[in-house]
């Protein structure tokens, strides 16, 4: 499942049907706007007010029709029923929206590739119940006042990177390769300066 269709969620979706995960879901609720197309890979300037939801849809099936595509048009909110699935990729822009995810997910046991961007910034974590810390645990912080605060000038390719390594994780995970897995690791990039740094979370 894919949190998001926007500019991790987009690059994540393509690389998985792509690769032929045989059913994917995916929630997205917003429209489609300028600001959106230097990062968005799904969608192009004749999108520009459509829904991301469904314009995600149809050019998913074209790139592979053989995998199942379940797209659910609307929000995760605290009320939303969660599909049966082996993973959960976040690729939502908020922690707000992610602590909700978090709630939704971990007490059922299903683990999430959690990555996040601002700037020339990215973070990326496994998730995994039994194993690591919930999210909103792992990296705890005033979700609300971050928000807020949070620049949105992102460098487009430091989303379409994050999104790339999140795809990664998730192979690793799926096919059970636990030792280069990372949990109880928080990557964390510069994009800047070109800096990849490993941080022990255990």
């Amino acid at each position: 499942m894919v949190a998001g269709a926007g500019g991790l969620g987009s690059t994540v979706l393509n690389l998985l049907v792509r690769l032929g995960i045989g059913t994917i879901h995916f929630f997205e609720f917003a429209e489609i706007d300028l600001p959106d197309l230097n990062r968005q890979i799904l969608y192009n300037s004749e999108n520009i007010g459509k829904p991301k939801c469904r314009i995600a849809f149809e050019n998913l099936k074209k790139i592979n029709p053989k995998v199942e595509i379940i797209a659910h048009c609307e929000k995760v909110i605290e009320k939303t029923e969660i599909p049966e699935v082996d993973l959960v990729f976040d690729c939502l822009d908020n922690f707000t929206s992610r602590y909700i995810l978090d709630d939704l997910i971990y007490p059922k046991g299903i683990p999430m590739v959690h990555a996040g961007v601002s700037s020339y910034f990215g973070q990326l974590t496994v998730i995994i119940p039994g194993k690591t810390e919930c999210l909103r645990k792992v990296i705890s912080v005033d979700a609300a006042r971050f928000d807020e605060k949070i620049n949105k000038e992102i460098f487009p390719p430091v989303v379409t990177t994050m999104a790339s390594l999140q795809v990664s994780e998730g192979i690793k995970y799926l096919t059970g390769d636990f030792k280069n897995l990372l949990y109880e690791k928080i990557l964390v990039i510069d994009l800047l300066s070109n800096s990849f740094d490993v941080i022990n979370i255990k």
